[in-house]
């Protein structure tokens, strides 16, 4: 009978050491933007791998407008249905090519069915609207995966309007994790 208890707790501690660390895991492929390769983030627009301005690592993305259009990466990752999920990511806008003239950036996630196909809204974070000359954390809600939701495409966007002003904007250490 000891040794059944003994098993029954150690297996409950197991769980509960297991479930905590997957709550603590970031589910990107290369958040740090440090490997070019379609698997992890997929960019469009104008969006490169930038080596002079990094928050850690060796690279960052980089994302420019002019008078408008994007920048962008995204990547799909596998989500479970009714968990909670939270994205953010480090983004960079200096003063000698700064975001302006309307233009914006932000993460965001898309939730998606087993053929990519979004199924809901964007969940954004808060928006970088001018230079911010320092690495600051932009992160979205916490929200739960609607019951459809087999994966969640990760965005991040640097966008300008028709007639928007030129500017750059980088990204780094994103994360997206299920939360509590």
């Amino acid at each position: 009978m000891k040794k059944a208890c003994i098993v029954v707790i150690a297996l409950m501690i197991l769980t509960l050491v297991s479930t905590s660390n997957a709550k603590t895991i970031n589910l990107l492929a290369d958040p740090g933007f440090e490997e070019i390769s379609e698997s992890r983030w997929a960019s469009y627009g104008d969006a490169v791998y930038d080596t002079d301005t990094h928050r850690r690592g060796s690279k960052a993305g980089k994302a420019w407008v002019w008078d408008y259009g994007d920048g962008l990466f995204e990547q799909y990752v596998d989500v479970v249905a009714g968990e909670t999920y939270k994205a953010s990511v480090y983004i960079y806008s200096s003063s000698n090519d700064p975001i302006q003239g309307g233009a914006a950036a932000w993460i965001q996630i898309e939730w998606c069915t087993t053929d990519d196909i979004i199924i809901s809204d964007a969940v954004k974070s808060t928006i970088l609207t001018d230079a911010n000359d320092t690495w600051q954390l932009f992160s979205t809600p916490a929200v739960i995966a609607p019951n459809a939701a087999t994966k969640a495409k990760i965005k991040v966007i640097h966008l300008a309007p028709i007639g928007g002003a030129p500017g750059a904007c980088y990204f780094d250490d994103a994360e997206f994790k299920v939360v509590d």
